[in-house]
């Protein structure tokens, strides 16, 4: 596996011609005060390191963190001349970073999330918690669609408060920390009681107003509740392919044991994951994957007054095929604007980074949150709770479900 890892690296690497363009729209350079190895350009050259020293039998250099800290948001692509995506070259170099048996530069943070999922099924161990969310709601058990969260919006307010914590015990302890829970991954149930319960239940909120715009759009839908899997972003993000494919194999076998044959995602890496990156690992795949907007009625809602920004996620409009209609609807319904930087020059929130590279993360938030305010909107809109956590800064910020639930005629 590690040949063929090499050759797709030396042919990205291969055609980079050093102009430093990608430097220009790199959402983690700055943040890092410039730091060459925590840009596009930095990623590239280091992507030739790696694949010099790994041919060679050189032990992996201490090259991790360049790559782990990439957002993986792929602007860099967009104008680069030569074709490069550094992108691509840090999900390549951390495949082949895991699948090497030298495992020194493994971040700690990935092997864990990477074991816990493995065992639980989430990333944090709360399957039973990501569910409650539901509590009282009925669902239609043989409809022929099926809400799948992914627990994405569960997890948020774990996230948050694992940060909290990993600052104030330090870099060192909170790597042992995470080590220690890799090997045993029932640990991490002594984590996972760490959450934000005003956050989780503003996240419970949205996806109560998901389903909500769901049955007045007259769409009947079944739910797992506490059967319900991560999708295994993480795992494939992180660079883990072999376990991803088995743990994709998984996800899709109770998928598909619902008896529904179109799933409904409500955040962009789950809807990416499924449509554009299952059908590779999974053999005849053949499942509908929506997005929920997809499916929801816009008569049905009133146009706001506000002046509305809508923060374009990275897995939307910097990945081919583009998905634009979290714009086309909200459009519809609110004065809405973009900022300066969209489209394919949208700068990610640094959402991604928040687990392994939290420092970065909140640099890289705050850039992209002054850039949304700088338009003069009232509220900024995401449609992704990654993005929705991470621009969360003066109670300005509203998820896309949250602010067309607010305005459904009543």
């Amino acid at each position: 596996m590690i040949e063929s890892l090499l050759e797709e690296l030396e042919n990205e690497v291969g055609n980079c011609i050093n102009c430093g363009f990608c430097e220009t729209v790199c959402p983690t350079l700055d943040p890092s005060g410039f730091s060459l190895w925590k840009g596009a350009r930095g990623r590239v050259i280091m992507g030739r390191t790696l694949l010099e020293d790994t041919k060679n039998g050189i032990p992996i250099p201490a090259l991790s963190d360049s790559f782990y800290s990439c957002l993986d948001c792929h602007a860099c692509l967009y104008v680069c001349p030569a074709g490069v995506n550094a992108g691509k070259v840090s999900q390549l170099s951390r495949e082949i970073i895991t699948t090497s048996s030298d495992r020194k530069n493994e971040n700690p943070y990935a092997r864990m999330i990477v074991e816990v999922t493995a065992k639980y099924g989430n990333p944090l161990g709360v399957k039973k918690q990501s569910a409650a969310w539901s509590e009282g709601l009925e669902f239609d058990k043989n409809a022929e669609y099926l809400l799948y969260t992914g627990n994405m919006f569960q997890l948020m307010p774990y996230t948050k408060n694992l940060n909290s914590a990993r600052k104030s015990m330090g870099k060192a302890l909170s790597n042992f920390m995470a080590s220690r829970v890799a090997k045993h991954p029932s640990l991490i149930k002594m984590l996972s009681r760490m959450r934000d319960r005003e956050m989780e239940q503003k996240n419970f909120g949205t996806l109560r107003n998901i389903v909500k715009l769901l049955r007045i759009s007259g769409i009947r839908f079944s739910y797992l509740g506490e059967e319900e899997p991560y999708p295994g972003t993480f795992i494939y993000d992180l660079g883990y392919i072999e376990k991803f494919a088995k743990y994709a194999n998984y996800v899709y076998s109770v998928l598909k044991g619902s008896g529904a044959g179109k799933i409904i995602t409500v955040d962009p890496h789950t809807y990416d994951l499924l449509k554009n990156t299952f059908p590779r690992f999974v053999a005849n795949f053949n499942l509908e994957i929506f997005y929920y907007l997809d499916l929801i009625k816009i008569p049905t809602i009133e146009k706001g007054p506000e002046k509305v920004v809508y923060h374009e996620p990275c897995h939307f409009v910097l990945r081919d095929p583009k998905y634009s209609k979290p714009f086309q609807v909200l459009s519809t319904t609110a004065d809405t604007v973009l900022a300066r930087r969209n489209g394919n020059r949208s700068r990610c929130c640094g959402g991604p980074d928040e687990l392994t590279f939290p420092e970065l993360s909140e640099k890289a938030s705050q850039i992209r949150y002054d850039e949304l305010k700088s338009t003069g909107a009232d509220i900024i809109v995401t449609a992704c709770p990654i993005c929705n956590v991470n621009l969360s800064k003066e109670n300005t910020t509203m998820e896309i479900a949250d602010y067309l639930a607010s305005r459904v005629r009543s």
